[in-house]
């Protein structure tokens, strides 16, 4: 499994999405499944969004949970938990400590914004190391 921090030196929130943005249509074009946890309802709807709009060129199919159509598209964005079929990447936004880590093949950490976002980042970093993970980071 790889784990990999994407740290920002700059602290707007925007900047977090918007590089989230770049990640998911990265993955998107490789084939990959992605599972979004955003820290909030707010954030979710935010991101989703920004999905539609942060390149004019650019297509993300995607949907929050809980709406769309079954099957659902290769993005999915939620707040509230993890569907248990989540399994390939998940882009954590999040300040919890995602549940099962090991369920996933890659695990992104988006760190900007405040403080208390960067010390939870922390938090997951050591519990990362803690439970064996190789974990590593780009300053971007």
């Amino acid at each position: 499994m790889e784990i990999t921090f994407y740290v920002l030196a700059d602290l707007d929130p925007g900047k977090r999405l918007s590089t989230a943005c770049r990640i998911i249509e990265k993955a998107f074009q490789q084939k990959h499944s992605i599972f979004v946890l955003a820290a909030s309802r707010a954030e979710a709807e935010q991101l989703d969004e920004m999905l539609w709009t942060f390149r004019a060129d650019s297509f993300v199919p995607h949907h929050l949970v809980g709406e769309g159509p079954t099957p659902p598209p290769p993005v999915r964005i939620g707040w509230a938990g993890i569907p248990p079929e989540a399994n390939d990447l998940l882009v954590n936004l999040g300040a919890g400590f995602p549940p099962q880590p090991n369920r996933f093949r890659r695990i992104v950490e988006i760190v900007g914004g405040d403080e208390p976002m960067r010390e939870a980042a922390r938090q997951h970093w050591r519990q990362y190391k803690q439970q064996g993970y190789a974990v590593t980071s780009h300053n971007l």
